[in-house]
């Protein structure tokens, strides 16, 4: 099952605009320090994989916004791919 959520990470997890959502998508608004709005858009079953990785909605959204925090002075790509890596290696997929 985490191979299948892996895959779910890097090739579902975009920022996009809402208009381009489904029906079992989750969006996440992510508001930072340098007036920058990220909506953050990625599968129900990506989501509840990362809300049990880290115990419940709330510290999954907590954890969503400090990384994108992190970076959130680049350009909007690199945040997406950023934060497609950490998700990877949050799920324990990573390489050493």
């Amino acid at each position: 099952m985490a191979k299948d959520v892996t895959s779910d990470f890097s090739q579902r997890m975009t920022v996009l605009s809402p208009e381009k959502t489904s029906m079992d998508q989750v969006v996440k608004k992510i508001d930072c320090n340098q007036q920058r709005c990220f909506l953050v858009q990625m599968s129900q079953k990506t989501y509840d994989h990362l809300c049990l990785r880290l115990g419940n909605s709330h510290k999954a959204d907590c954890w969503l916004s400090s990384r994108i925090e992190e970076v959130d002075t680049l350009p909007d790509r690199t945040v997406e791919a950023y934060l497609r890596i950490m998700m990877r290696y949050l799920s324990g997929s990573a390489g050493p």
